[in-house]
Parts: C-alpha cells; structure tokens; sequence
C-alpha cells in the first residue's frame, strides 16, 4: 500500500509539471515572419527541360578548289573572326582560280546577252510592222533565253569563288587557313549560327495532353542563371502519344535578342497551362495538414491563430487560396512549426506578397 501511494503521488507531480510546462510554452513568444496577403496572379504550370537549339545553323563548304582569301569585316576593318555578328549575303571568303574564272566565261555571256536582247527588240518592231515572220521573232526569242540562261549559269559558277553568309548570325566555327592557301574543292569554311531566335524540343507528360497548347506562354530559366527568365511559345505538339513512354513532344519557340540564352544550353520551360488573376497566395509549405483537412497560421493580436483553409492552383513557388482568408491578414511563412493555435507570436520580419 504504501508503494502504491508512492506511485500515484509521483504521477500526478509529473502531470502538475507537465501542464506547467505546456502554460509556460504557450505563454512564450515565437519569433516568427509573416507575409501580408494581396491580391495578385497564380500560374499553374507543366515544367519541362531540354537543350535550347538555334533557329537557323549552317555549316559551309567550298564549292571549288582554290586560293583562300578572308575578308575585312566592314563593322571593324578587321578580318572576320568567329563571334561576328553578320548579315545574310556578306561575302566572308574569298577562292581565287584564274583557269576557273576563265572557263566561267562570264564577260563573253554578258556580251552574248546584251546582243540578243538588241536582236530581239529589233526583231519584235519589225514583226509588228510586217517586214519579217513570226518564225523569225521566235528564233529571236529562243536565242535571248538562251543567252540568258548562259548568263545565269556563268554567275553561278563565279560565285561558287564567293563563300556567303547565307543567313544573319554569328560565325560560330572559322578553320584556319593561311592567306593565299589552296583549299580542296569540299574543305570546311565557315559555321553560322542565329540565335536570336531559339528552339526547344521537349518531352510532355502525359497527363498534360489536352492542356498544353500552341500559343501558351512559356518560361525559360537557365539552371546556370536562374534570375534571368525569358518568355518563349508554345509553336507545335505531336497529336500521339508515345505508348512506351507515355508522353508526347513539343516545341518551343524563344526569343533571344538580348543574347541572354546561348545554343546547347540545358534549361527548364514552365508552360503556363491556367492563370487566375487577383487572388491570394502562399508558399505551399505554409499550409499543413490535419484530419485531412488544411490550414494555416495567421497573426491576430500577437497570437497564433490556426486558420482551416481551401486551396486551388498550385504554382511553382505559391498556391492558391479559395477560402479562409482575406487580403490583409498577416500568414506566418517563418517559425511555423512549433506553434500551436494560442501560442504567443513575436514578429521579427514582415513582406509582402508581390506578383
């Protein structure tokens, strides 16, 4: 009997303890930090990644053998180099051969057509006027296309000794060759790039089919400069889905004239599937669960308040909240984890949410 007295009377000192310091908890202060709700726009998003390409690359070889000459660039006076910017027709290499130039012929194709297009005109006024046939105009007629097809084809073959850029962009490979050089007929150029303007194949969930579309904005971020994001579109989707991969491709178009994105890089794409506008939002890990229901905790009167709460949009870095709070209300973001409704709250910082 007296152990047993013993017993209950050490039980009930650690329950009077226990309740003593359940009150001295709730009575202390936790510092936290609380966000101010405002209205502003949640974006639910499907993310992808994948490797930017440029929108146009070409890689140039010489059409004949010959000396290799590169010119200036007329922006700098200095010969063109790779990083160039340059605009489609500037001529950048040079290929001398003069047993090609003659065989072009071009100055004697030149002549033969400014003779036939005399022949022509002086034979059409003397048809109309009767004083040859139609037989003799057509003769003329065949001769000046003849003569101008010659012609054409002597300025395609010289200006195979010409190494234009056939696009605007940026030299992005220049193999070296010594001025004066022969080159074999086939050997490499010069690569140009354009990448002011991007492409980005991606790989779609399927549980996105039917919510991504074409024309749905897009945003890219570069793992290595996350701070910098461009806007892209959504340009084209696969209508199948692949049956072993469950997913569909795409395409992503970007805009790149600042040059912030550079061809090859790996980026992440958040397409922007749903917006709603002039809502309030918190950082998903602000909303807790219990009894399978959700809250939050809000500051009323430096005092913890245990705030029940139904979500709707999940962004990347928000989620939206359809009921239980107001604009306004202060939601503890910081030094959430140890509160309890009724604990005692100290406000060390307070931002507010901004779109």
């Amino acid at each position: 009997m007296r152990l047993s007295a013993i017993a209950i009377l050490m039980t009930l000192v650690f329950c009077a303890c226990g309740n003593r310091n359940q009150r001295f908890n709730m009575d202390v202060a936790v510092d936290v930090t609380v966000q101010k709700l405002s209205p502003q726009s949640i974006q639910e998003m499907v993310t992808v990644t994948g490797d930017l390409m440029p929108a146009g690359s070409v890689v140039l070889k010489s059409e004949m053998p010959g000396e290799y000459y590169l010119q200036r660039n007329p922006q700098t006076g200095e010969l063109f180099k790779m990083g160039d910017k340059v605009r489609k027709g500037a001529v950048i290499i040079k290929l001398e051969d003069k047993a090609y130039r003659n065989t072009t012929n071009i100055e004697g194709e030149r002549l033969n057509l400014e003779i036939s297009e005399q022949e022509y005109v002086k034979q059409n006024a003397l048809y109309e006027k009767g004083g040859v046939t139609k037989r003799e105009l057509v003769n003329a007629e065949r001769n000046l296309v003849s003569a101008r097809k010659n012609y054409e084809n002597a300025q395609i073959n010289l200006d195979k000794m010409s190494v234009e850029a056939p696009i605007d962009g940026v030299i992005t490979s220049l193999p070296y060759y010594s001025q004066g050089v022969r080159v074999d007929q086939g050997a490499e150029m010069i690569g140009i790039m354009n990448y002011q303007q991007l492409v980005l194949d991606v790989t779609l969930p399927a549980s996105s089919f039917g919510r991504v579309e074409p024309g749905q904005r897009s945003l890219i971020t570069n793992y290595s400069s996350s701070e910098d994001t461009i806007q892209g579109e959504v340009t084209q989707l696969s209508p199948a889905l692949d049956v072993s991969t469950r997913s569909y491709k795409g395409r992503i178009g970007i805009g790149n004239e600042k040059g912030i994105l550079r061809p090859g890089m790996f980026v992440n794409a958040a397409i922007v599937v749903e917006q709603n506008d002039s809502v309030l939002a918190v950082p998903p890990e602000v909303v807790l669960s219990q009894m399978g229901g959700k809250f939050v905790y809000v500051v009323d009167k430096e005092t913890a308040r245990k705030r029940i709460v139904q979500t709707g949009l999940e962004g990347r870095d928000r989620i939206e909240i359809v009921d239980g709070l107001k604009p306004g209300e202060q939601v503890v973001v910081e030094g959430f984890e140890t509160l309890r409704d009724g604990s005692k709250v100290n406000i060390e910082n307070e931002v507010r949410i901004t779109l």
